[in-house]
């Protein structure tokens, strides 16, 4: 192996230069750019952070809207079904009510039609003593006739 110290110098101190003037004019802006890089990804995430936390708050925020239209939601249902109960009860207690009126007026209606017929079956019953009275008056009073005029009486109250 040859190695030649010379050249070893020369290419040692020609990187050194480079090294200075890279460092001289280039490694700060490098640096300054990476900073500026590391800075705005830093920012990035915690605008994402701030963003997730956010989100997390209307998350919890929506679901407490939530929990509250359900419960609201309930109460209305429950209410409506009170009501529509309620409702029901008075009808049902209307139409109870609308039933007894009906038959107390036909128990009334029957009350008066029985004593209507019972007056004009007495009125016909006397009509038809009165008839079969004049009837044996007029007629001769014989047993045989008597039977006959009776049994055609209970006949015609047979037929009335």
């Amino acid at each position: 192996m040859n190695l030649d110290f010379q050249q070893i110098l020369t290419q040692a101190v020609g990187f050194l230069i480079l090294l200075g003037i890279l460092k001289l004019f280039f490694w700060k802006p490098v640096l300054a750019l990476l900073d500026q890089r590391k800075e705005k990804i830093a920012s990035e995430f915690k605008h994402i952070e701030d963003l997730k936390l956010e989100l997390a708050k209307l998350k919890a925020e929506y679901e407490s809207r939530l929990c509250a239209i359900e419960e609201i939601s309930r109460q209305k249902l429950k209410e409506a079904l009170d009501e529509g109960k309620r409702i029901a009860d008075e009808m049902k207690a209307k139409a109870q009510e609308q039933a007894g009126q009906i038959i107390e007026s036909g128990r009334e209606n029957i009350a008066q039609e029985l004593s209507k017929a019972k007056h004009e079956l007495k009125a016909q019953i006397v009509d038809l003593a009165l008839r079969a009275t004049e009837s044996v008056i007029l007629e001769k009073l014989t047993a045989d006739h008597d039977k006959k005029i009776v049994q055609d009486f209970l006949e015609k109250i047979d037929q009335a």
